[in-house]
């Protein structure tokens, strides 16, 4: 359980809320997933970067106002027959980025079928955003920055546009997920997310990977 919000150290100085929550993307192989993750944990960015394997596991933390909010990220593959592997990273998400290519019509096609898998299968209050890829390709665009907008405006979705590349968004949207997650005290849940029994196949893992909390820890001091 979160310890009270008053509580303060010595010098009296409140002591700063730590939460952490899982978050999943999901979407087509190569829309820029891991990416995107690899921009937003590490600030690079590979030209060719690898088709992810089963899922990847990073962490990186946001810093709010008097809460810092612990991202477990689980980058996904996007291949198709890793399809039935996902409700395995998605059960017990707090959140999740679906992402699509904007050069590519179909991979929003394939987005929006993600989506609706989230709404009807993943935690009831699940933050969902929806990230157009690859906006440094603009003069190649094939789904209308507009038409994306509307459908996540119906969806409830957040919606950016992202471009890996250029850092455009990458830090604004999770931050963004950050600001709307509850930072209240869910029960926890493993960081695997598959509610137990075998875990789910991993290609790369952070050394410092713990068991996954659901919300916030309590706080630093």
């Amino acid at each position: 359980m979160s310890r009270p919000n008053n509580v303060q150290r010595a010098n009296g100085i409140p002591r700063e809320k730590i939460c952490q929550f899982k978050l999943v993307l999901l979407g087509e192989s190569a829309v820029g997933k891991s990416s995107l993750v690899l921009r937003f944990v590490k600030g690079q960015f590979h030209e060719y970067q690898e088709s992810t394997i089963g899922a990847a596991f990073l962490t990186q933390t946001v810093n709010l106002d008097d809460t810092t909010v612990k991202f477990e990220i689980w980058d996904t593959a996007g291949q198709e027959r890793y399809h039935s592997l996902a409700p395995m990273y998605y059960r017990g998400a707090q959140a999740a980025i679906v992402v699509y290519d904007i050069t590519n019509n179909d991979t929003f096609v394939r987005a929006k079928s993600w989506v609706k898998e989230l709404q009807r299968q993943a935690s009831p209050n699940i933050v969902i955003a929806l990230a157009g890829n690859k906006a440094d390709l603009a003069s190649k665009r094939m789904v209308d920055f507009e038409e994306a907008q509307v459908y996540a405006e119906e969806n409830s979705l957040l919606f950016m546009e992202t471009s890996a590349k250029t850092a455009m968004n990458v830090n604004d949207i999770f931050l963004a997920i950050a600001k709307k997650l509850p930072k209240s005290t869910p029960t926890p849940t493993r960081a695997g997310g598959n509610g137990g029994g075998r875990e789910p196949y991993v290609r790369d893992s952070e050394p410092s990977r713990q068991q996954s909390g659901g919300g916030c820890c309590g706080k630093s001091g």
